[in-house]
């Protein structure tokens, strides 16, 4: 059996970019700051992680309209490795594509009313 999830609970760094193909399908990009502390009292330590999640179809679409900077969100979805040819090298990168998205306190995009 394989696995393939990612859960995080974080807040969108800037507003949503929603794209529409010419196909009428749409994609929707937005990033998210994810803190973890550990320790106790004066050993309690701090991280900010920050990932790209993108979504597609009804989600991005939803996504583009709803959450802007400091929009506080859970998200789940899978994990996809990509490859690609930058400058004649070939890349790497990894991809988490949200699935699932849960509006826990969300800010309008500028410009839009949400």
């Amino acid at each position: 059996m394989s696995h393939n999830m990612f859960q995080f609970i974080g807040n969108l760094t800037r507003d949503t970019e929603l794209h529409n193909s010419q196909g009428g399908s749409s994609r929707a990009i937005f990033d998210i700051a994810v803190n973890s502390a550990w320790g106790k009292g004066t050993d309690k330590k701090e991280k900010t992680d920050f990932f790209r999640i993108k979504s597609f179809g009804a989600i991005a679409d939803n996504a583009g309209r709803y959450l802007g900077k400091g929009s506080k969100v859970f998200v789940q979805g899978r994990i996809e490795n990509t490859r690609f040819e930058k400058d004649g090298k070939t890349e790497f990168g990894t991809d988490f594509i949200a699935e699932k998205i849960d509006y826990l306190d969300t800010k309008a995009p500028e410009g839009q009313q949400g």
